[in-house]
């Protein structure tokens, strides 16, 4: 169990290290659930968000609470609503982005669902977190 923790350590400063780097980030991911390892982590460990970057955070679309978009822009509604915290182990609204009307993609507001569905489905963000659920993935807020 010893090793496990010291990889747990290790995972979480790599992850910490490559925030900011999306494209370095995932591939690390990847490459992390191609050896098993995080699979392992998951079933022994309870420990959420590990590895599960939110909306903005992916997107770096500055609109979160502190964010340089946010005096602009405004607080974007995935970053905010408290009632969608934790589905699909996100903070807030972070990882239904695509279920939440008043979001900024594509440098506008986006509207109703039913409109911007389509749009966010091709998503890379939204691909994003469809891999990493998998079965658990849950689309919409109910």
């Amino acid at each position: 169990m010893d090793w496990l923790k010291q990889k747990i350590e290790e995972l979480e400063k790599e992850i910490f290290a490559l925030k900011n780097v999306n494209s370095d980030f995932e591939a690390r991911i990847l490459a992390l659930e191609k050896s098993g390892l995080e699979a392992k982590m998951k079933s022994t460990v309870p420990m959420p968000h590990i590895g599960q970057l939110n909306c903005w955070e992916f997107k770096k679309c500055g609109r979160e609470p502190g964010g340089i978009k946010e005096e602009e822009l405004g607080v974007c509604p995935a970053a905010e609503l408290d009632k969608y915290e934790g589905i699909n182990g996100g903070r807030k609204g972070g990882r239904v982005c695509w279920a939440l009307v008043g979001t900024l993609c594509g440098g506008r507001v986006q509207g109703i669902f039913a409109k911007k569905t389509g749009t966010c489905k091709d998503c890379d963000f939204y691909k994003y977190v469809c891999k990493q659920e998998g079965k658990d993935f849950r689309y919409a807020l109910t």
